[in-house]
């Protein structure tokens, strides 16, 4: 019944995202311990929002006696990207049934949709299971590492630098499954830049969000270019 889901392959692809959860999910764990959650809030919030960025904030924002409201506008746009990343593997996986693309949906986040769309490009064999099993497996991960941290968040401290750099290492080597050749790896530099500048007029990710579609489709263009 889950031949698929968690073939050796799909530990393999996924374990940049395993080892980058540990501590990325072990201190939104500790955070979630300050502000109050207990373990039962704590593993609904790993449930159903699943957003790093997005429960980081939630957490911040409800720390500091925001109302409800904010903290789901807020959420929301912060996480806007993910539709983004439905609607781009959504190519790859129009001939499953509604409900596996609503559950797949829910599961998609900047590092399992980094690996998938990877794997989709560079193994002809690579389906809808394993891509489904891959974003389980970041998910399960993550949850573990929320309550871990809420449990230990009374006798650990987890520096932010250390945080940061955890996160940023992740996605270097995430995107360093793209260093296929140098238009892939301009593209992904030239995003970079993009973020940082726009940074300085969007806020809430929209600067990634932005970035991201700009770099892609001047990359396309290019590509279309020169194909003709």
């Amino acid at each position: 019944m889950l031949k698929g889901y968690f073939e050796l392959k799909v530990f393999k692809a996924a374990w940049p995202i395993i080892f980058g959860y540990i501590p990325l999910g072990m201190a939104c764990g500790i955070l979630a311990q300050k502000v109050g959650f207990d373990w039962f809030q704590m593993l609904m919030m790993a449930v159903f929002l699943f957003a790093g960025s997005g429960q980081f904030i939630a957490l911040a924002m409800i720390g500091s006696g925001s109302t409800i409201m904010p903290v789901v506008l807020t959420v929301c746009i912060v996480n806007l990207r993910h539709l983004l990343y439905a609607l781009i593997l959504n190519q790859y996986l129009s001939k499953e049934s509604r409900l596996y693309k609503a559950f797949f949906a829910q599961e998609i986040v900047d590092e399992s949709f980094a690996v998938n769309q990877n794997q989709f490009a560079l193994d002809a064999e690579w389906n809808g299971k394993n891509a489904l099993g891959v974003n389980i497996i970041g998910h399960s991960s993550w949850i573990l590492a929320n309550l871990a941290g809420l449990y230990l968040g009374n006798s650990i401290y987890i520096d932010t630098a250390l945080v940061s750099y955890a996160l940023i290492a992740m996605f270097i080597g995430l995107w360093s499954f793209h260093f296929l050749n140098a238009r892939l790896v301009l593209t992904g530099i030239l995003g970079g830049f993009l973020a940082l500048l726009l940074s300085y007029w969007l806020t809430n990710m929209l600067n990634v969000v932005v970035a991201t579609v700009i770099a892609a489709a001047l990359a396309a263009f290019y590509e279309m270019r020169m194909g003709r």
